[in-house]
């Protein structure tokens, strides 16, 4: 099914060409960074609707589906179960071939561990993954990490100025005007 052209669609159709230039083949690892009310999970979703519809099938994940249980969470990206979401979904999704994975390991709302499917996926496929704080620890397994950027959201002063995602996120994304995105082009003279 062909995506039906609007200005966002375009725009995602420019950012993945750009990621698929730079990797063309095998299974890449794509962050979308953002806090709340900045729109990176619609951004995440519309991406990787843009990819199967380029061919190149793509698979979902959200850190807010790896998070620590409420009695062991801590703030920011120390909610985050980073050993689980490397063991399930990252490490998996890296050996590629038949190895299964999971894109869901915490039901947030029950506080309890999901009941998540495993899936395969060729070895040629994008895994999107939405959340905040993708440029602290997890900084290093991305091949490509948007930081989606909006004046609605509420973002987090002291992980921004440690992780300065403006020069450090692949592309900067505006979504204050969520049905035309802009790049914001990071100017460091």
């Amino acid at each position: 099914m062909q995506l039906v052209s609007t200005p966002r669609v375009e725009f995602l159709r420019g950012l993945r060409d750009e990621i698929l230039s730079n990797y063309p083949r095998g299974r890449r690892v794509i962050g979308v960074d953002g806090f709340p009310g900045a729109g990176a999970r619609e951004l995440a979703d519309d991406l990787a609707a843009v990819f199967d519809d380029g061919g190149v099938p793509a698979f979902r994940a959200s850190m807010g589906d790896f998070l620590k249980p409420r009695s062991a969470r801590g703030a920011g990206e120390q909610a985050y179960d980073e050993i689980t979401f490397r063991r399930v979904l990252l490490d998996p999704w890296r050996l590629a071939g038949s190895t299964g994975f999971q894109t869901s390991a915490f039901d947030a709302s029950r506080d309890v561990p999901a009941l998540s499917e495993w899936k395969t996926a060729p070895a040629d496929a994008v895994l999107i993954v939405d959340g905040a704080y993708l440029l602290g620890s997890l900084k290093g397994i991305w091949h490509f990490l948007v930081y989606v950027d909006a004046q609605q959201a509420q973002p987090d002063d002291d992980y921004l100025a440690s992780t300065t995602p403006f020069f450090s996120a692949s592309a900067v994304v505006d979504t204050s005007a969520p049905e035309t995105p802009k790049r914001v082009l990071s100017d460091s003279c």
